[in-house]
């Protein structure tokens, strides 16, 4: 259900590195939710955690025009997280969330957001 990558840099490389490929295809970070900070303020410990919310305007507002409860998808999502001490950074595949949800009418475009997600993280991982 992800498309997942282990990287070969620092926390703060790879989450520039994002911000940075996600541009390049007219994607544009949203808000980095720091998960394991959160949690921490909390009492709760994990290893380093974000969630990255990415957004093309253009998409969204396809996805949206065909219905609005297409939105609960939206914006789509990278995660940036330590695992054992490697670094890894993943997405879930926009083409296995419409197709689980039965948002058929926007499968090629997802499939267009999947490739786009992919390539990002590909770099993030060169």
């Amino acid at each position: 259900m992800n498309y997942t990558v282990q990287l070969n840099k620092t926390f703060e490389q790879a989450l520039k590195e994002i911000e940075l490929n996600a541009e390049k295809y007219s994607f544009k970070v949203q808000h980095v939710h720091p998960v394991s900070e959160i949690l921490k303020g909390k009492g709760f410990e994990i290893e380093k955690y974000s969630i990255i919310e990415l957004c093309n305007p253009k998409f969204a507002h396809i996805v949206l025009s065909k219905d609005k409860k297409f939105g609960s998808i939206l914006p789509c999502k990278i995660l940036l997280y330590e695992e054992e001490g490697k670094l890894f950074v993943s997405a879930p595949k926009p083409t296995d969330l419409v197709e689980k949800l039965g948002m058929n009418e926007i499968k090629d475009l997802a499939q267009q957001v999947e490739d786009i997600i992919k390539n990002i993280i590909i770099e993030v991982g060169s």
